[in-house]
C-alpha cells in the first residue's frame, strides 16, 4: 500500500510537472481529462476517409512536401523532442499532411516507472492538443509492462482508428511476448474499428482489423537507398 501511494504521489507530480510546461503555451484550457488522482488528456475518436499513401518520419516531415503520407513518431526520442517545447511552431507543418499518428515517447521496460507515466501523459496531452486545432490526429497506442495498463489505455478512444508501432520489438523474446500481451489488452479495453500497424506483422495479430506500413529504415536498406 505505501510503494502504491509513492507510486501515485510521483505520477501526480510528474503531471504537474508536465502540465506546467505545455501550459506556458495555453495548450491545456479547454482540453477534457480523466476523472481521476491523475487527469489523463482525453482523446477523441477519429475515422478515416481514405488511407494515408504512406508513412513519413516526423524529422523527414520537416523538408517533404508528400503531404499524401501520415506523419509518425516512431523514431528516436530526440528526433522529435522538438515538439514538446515548441508545440505551436509545428502546427501548421502537421495541417499540411494527410494524417498524424500521435506523438511515442517512449515506454521502455527499465526506465523509471515514473518517467514512462510522464511520457504517456504527454503523448496524449499533444494529441489531444493537435485534435483540438484541427488537425487530423490518430491516437498512438504504447505501453510498456502489465503496470503501465493503468494509465497507458486511459484517456484512449473506443471504437476509433488507433495507431501501433512494434519498431525493436523483435530482438528480445521477452520484449515480443510483453508487447503482446499489451496488444491483446489494447484491442480488449479499446475495441478499434481499425488500427494503423507500423513495422512487421507479429504473430497472433488481429490483421483483419490492420493496414500495415513497412518501417521507412528497414526498407530504405532492403532497397539499397
Amino acid at each position: 500500500m505505501i510503494l502504491e501511494e509513492i507510486a501515485d504521489i510521483k505520477r501526480r507530480r510528474c503531471r504537474s510537472t508536465a502540465e506546467y510546461l505545455l501550459n506556458k503555451f495555453g495548450m491545456l484550457s479547454g482540453l477534457e481529462f480523466t476523472d481521476d488522482k491523475i487527469g489523463i488528456p482525453v482523446l477523441s475518436a477519429v475515422d478515416l476517409p481514405e488511407l494515408p499513401s504512406d508513412t513519413l518520419a516526423f524529422s523527414k516531415a520537416l523538408y517533404s512536401t508528400e503531404t499524401g503520407k501520415l506523419v509518425h513518431f516512431y523514431e528516436c526520442d530526440q528526433a522529435f523532442a522538438r515538439i514538446l517545447h515548441q508545440p505551436r511552431k509545428y502546427m501548421e507543418l502537421l495541417k499540411r499532411f494527410r494524417y498524424v499518428s500521435g506523438p511515442d515517447f517512449s515506454q521502455k521496460i527499465g526506465m523509471p516507472e515514473f518517467v514512462r507515466f510522464q511520457n504517456s501523459w504527454w503523448n496524449k496531452a499533444l494529441t489531444a492538443y493537435w485534435q483540438s486545432e484541427g488537425i487530423p490526429v490518430i491516437p498512438n497506442v504504447s505501453w510498456s509492462d502489465p503496470d503501465s495498463y493503468e494509465y497507458a489505455f486511459k484517456g484512449l478512444p473506443k471504437h476509433s482508428v488507433i495507431a501501433i508501432n512494434c519498431v525493436g520489438v523483435r530482438s528480445c523474446h521477452w520484449s515480443m511476448y510483453l508487447w503482446r500481451k499489451g496488444y491483446e489488452e489494447a484491442l480488449r479495453r479499446l475495441e478499434p474499428k481499425l488500427i494503423i500497424r507500423y513495422g512487421d506483422r507479429m504473430p497472433g495479430e488481429n490483421e483483419a482489423c490492420s493496414v500495415y506500413f513497412e518501417n521507412e529504415n528497414y526498407k530504405r536498406l532492403r532497397d539499397g537507398r
